[in-house]
């Protein structure tokens, strides 16, 4: 028993170091960077990551989903949605393949699309929370802060090549412009999770 018990511990090292390299590989390089260089930060074979995820996506799932895991605690510990936009945005900046993948058909698989409705069900919490205390305008919906989370997070990757840290500002004017103070009536409703799905993927 205690062999077995070593066993699976070395195998628990071995999966967290490989998902570990996975994540700075296609950080650093993006969803283009191959299984053998992530094979080379994590001191091991190819071989012994296919055994474990079949497929280069298989191994981007695992990633994102622990991407997202710690997106969602971010978001229920976040003291207010400033604190919380200007994190993952850094997130984003910080992390080329998140930036790539997010939307994508990965995102269709089961363990990352409970994860999600978590996310979408945590931020209405804390819209609501932000709403009430009166600095949110109430017409923000999740989907809102989603959408916004993505187009500022795939822009501020473009920048931070030629103007690192400009994307905060970019921030900043969001979030002011969610506050409620000089709102003027939104000329569209928000799209629906089809509509916004469909336009991910088309």
């Amino acid at each position: 028993m205690v062999v077995e018990a070593h066993l699976r511990s070395d195998a628990a090292r071995n999966l967290a170091r490989i998902v570990d390299a996975a994540r700075d590989v296609f950080a650093e390089r993006g969803y283009d960077a191959s299984v053998s260089e992530v094979a080379e930060r994590a001191g091991v074979g190819t071989a012994t990551i296919f055994r474990r995820f079949p497929t280069k996506d298989d191994l981007c799932a695992a990633v994102l989903q622990r991407e997202i895991e710690t997106t969602l605690a971010t978001l229920e510990e976040a003291p207010d949605l400033r604190t919380f936009v200007t994190t993952v945005v850094g997130r984003f900046v910080a992390n080329r393949c998140l930036c790539e993948l997010t939307g994508s058909e990965l995102f269709e698989r089961p363990e990352l699309a409970a994860l999600v409705v978590e996310m979408s069900d945590a931020m209405e919490r804390l819209l609501r929370r932000e709403q009430k205390a009166g600095t949110v305008r109430r017409d923000v919906v999740p989907a809102d802060v989603g959408f916004l989370l993505g187009a500022l997070g795939q822009q501020g990757l473009r920048l931070e090549r030629t103007a690192p840290g400009a994307w905060q500002r970019y921030v900043d004017i969001v979030l002011d412009g969610l506050r409620p103070e000089g709102a003027t009536k939104l000329k569209h409703k928000p799209p629906t999770p089809q509509q916004l799905h469909d336009a991910k993927t088309g």
